[in-house]
This record gives C-alpha cells, structure tokens and sequence, in this order.
C-alpha cells in the first residue's frame, strides 16, 4: 500500500493520470479527522477534488486500530445516501447532498471525489455560538430520510449487514471502553450493546456528527460514510444529540440556544422518518435512543475519542449526569433531555 500525504499526492496523482501533465495543484490536508488522511486538491482551471485514504491506526493517544477495507464500506454507504437523496419527493429547508465519487484506487484504499469550496463543519459553527434552526431541520430531515428510506433493509446490500467497522471504531472505542473505565456500568453498557445487535431496521450512518456535515452558500453536504450499516437508527440519533448536548455545556449560559437545537432537529427527523414507519417506531427508536444519548457522552469523555473543548470541572459534571442516567434503567430520551437542561440550568457558570 502506497501510503500519500499532502507533499507525496501530487506524483502519486500524476502517476495514475488523475492530473494533466502540466497542470499546476495545490494539495493541502484537511484538518479534523481521526482515521484517515484526507487531502483537497485545488486547481486554478479545473475543479477541485478531495483525495481520501485510510490509515490502519487511528490518531489518537489510546491503541486503535481498523482495517483498511472499511474505505470500501464508505464508497458503497455513500452511494446509497445519494440515491436516497436524488429520488427524494421531500426536501430539506437547506440543499441536502452528499459529494460525487470520482475515482478510486483498490490497491491503495484511497477514493477521490468532488470537492466542496469555501465550506465549514456545522461544528466550527456550532463552537463559535451560531445557532441555525435551518441546518438543525435539515439535519433532522436527511437523518429521517437515510432511516426511513432504508428501513427494512431497502437499498441495501448484505456486504453491509456486516457491522465488525462498527464495532471497531464505535462500539468497542466508545462503548466497551467506558464499560472498562466504569467496572460499575459493565451491565448497562452490555444491555446496551445487546439492544444493538437485536434491533437491526435501516441503513446507521455512524458518525452523523456536525463535524461531517459542511455548510457552504448553496446548501449542506454529509460526508464519512465508513461506519455504514444496517443496524440500529437509535444509535444514530444518540450519537448527533451527544454532540448538541455537549456543546451546550461548552456554551454555559448560552446553552438554552444550543439545547433548543435538539427540539428542532427531532420534529424534523419525526417528521420524515414516520412517512415511512409509523409513530410506533418512532417512539421505540427514540426509547433505545436514550441510553446511547447517555452512552455517546460519556465516551467523548472517557472513551478513545474524547473531546478537547470541555474544562476539566465541566468533563467531571458530565460524567457524573451521564453516569447516573446509564444506572437508571427507566430513562427516557425526553427525561434525559429535560435533565440536561435542568443541570445546565442550575449551573451557569462553566
């Protein structure tokens, strides 16, 4: 395997005549992720690209390792996404896409596909205090759409019933980890992990996070496709909410404006997700969805992918909310909601 970065891509590029001879690149790589190097490629008369390649051990302090193979799992999950957005008969509020596969390389695990100029994460956004209900309820409608639009396994092929790159870079990273750090919580984490092997309904993008979401003029694309799987749509759900939840507490005494996002983003996800289903599943998905809302917080704190923008007092408060409510077998994803909120509210000051 032919491992390339931003200073090795461009002979790479030229050698398998991805570049016109002559033609002038500038390759940087992109900032955020954890597992793979991913690298835009600007041209000044053509279009940009991005080159993504995957990387067996992950970038973070703790072991963690995952097989190449799973960029193959990103190209497949990918393309059923945009189907699923093409033959949409409902829209977003914002322009909703998912980028255009170019090329791809079998013997190097590296794809190329379309760029998106002058971008940001929702992330970026999010951090620096701006709120937008739209890409909120957008959000809401394209996870509804991936979920309704796949349930039952439609669309779906069964080289993606295999779920053994979830389970290298969420469950066991995420949720056999804390389950090691916390001894105590050993039976909540197993009944959890149990839940998601049991109730396998739709395509799980696992990582729908505001990292993998880009705003730019014309609308939001969703990128990181590599966690794709017919599994659980709880723990997608558990997952995105884990994120608005902790950035709320980043924001102290903003965090009413960024808790207000969960609400937006779940009438929209109700909205789309139940022209398929039914209020039933709903409800059951969003009961399942609870424990991992509480699970996914605590792994960003004690898991092997830990946030870096919470002080330690504010780290400490949401171990212990989110320990608590994983030892409460009767949490529901309203009453975790409701408690984050009064835990925010009765602690302004981060």
């Amino acid at each position: 395997m032919q491992l390339i970065d931003e200073y090795t891509a461009e002979a790479y590029l030229r050698q398998k005549n991805l570049l016109a001879p002559h033609e002038e690149v500038l390759i940087r790589e992109l900032p955020g992720g954890v597992s793979n190097v991913v690298l835009y490629v600007t041209r000044p008369t053509e279009s940009d690209f991005v080159v993504k390649q995957a990387r067996e051990r992950l970038r973070v302090a703790a072991p963690w390792f995952c097989s190449v193979k799973r960029i193959w799992r990103e190209v497949e999950t990918m393309k059923v996404c945009t189907r699923l957005l093409t033959d949409s008969s409902t829209t977003a509020p914002i322009p909703t896409s998912t980028p255009v596969l170019l090329f791809s390389d079998s013997d190097n695990f590296l794809y190329g596909m379309s760029a998106v100029p002058d971008h940001e994460t929702w992330k970026q956004q999010l951090l620096r205090g701006e709120v937008n209900d739209d890409v909120a309820r957008s959000c809401g409608w394209l996870l509804g759409r991936l979920h309704g639009g796949t349930w039952g396994g439609q669309l779906l092929s069964s080289s993606l019933h295999n779920r053994q790159f979830f389970d290298d870079l969420r469950v066991d990273p995420y949720y056999r980890e804390i389950a090691r750090v916390h001894s105590d919580l050993t039976p909540a984490i197993d009944r959890l992990i149990n839940s998601l092997d049991s109730s396998i309904c739709c395509l799980v993008h696992g990582d729908f996070s505001p990292k993998n979401l880009l705003v730019h003029q014309r609308g939001l694309v969703l990128v990181d496709f590599e966690v794709g799987h017919f599994g659980d749509p709880a723990f997608d759900i558990g997952f995105f909410l884990s994120h608005l939840a902790l950035k709320a507490f980043r924001a102290g005494e903003d965090s009413p404006r960024d808790l207000a996002l969960i609400a937006v983003f779940r009438e929209a996800y109700a909205g789309e997700f139940c022209r398929f289903t039914s209020e039933r599943e709903l409800h059951a998905v969003e009961s399942r969805a609870a424990v991992n809302l509480a699970a996914c917080m605590l792994a960003r704190i004690d898991g092997k992918s830990q946030v870096d923008y919470l002080a330690d007092p504010t780290r400490s408060l949401v171990r212990s909310i989110t320990r608590a409510m994983l030892l409460d077998s009767a949490a529901s994803l309203d009453g975790i909601i409701h408690q984050i909120h009064s835990t925010l509210q009765g602690n302004p000051e981060r």
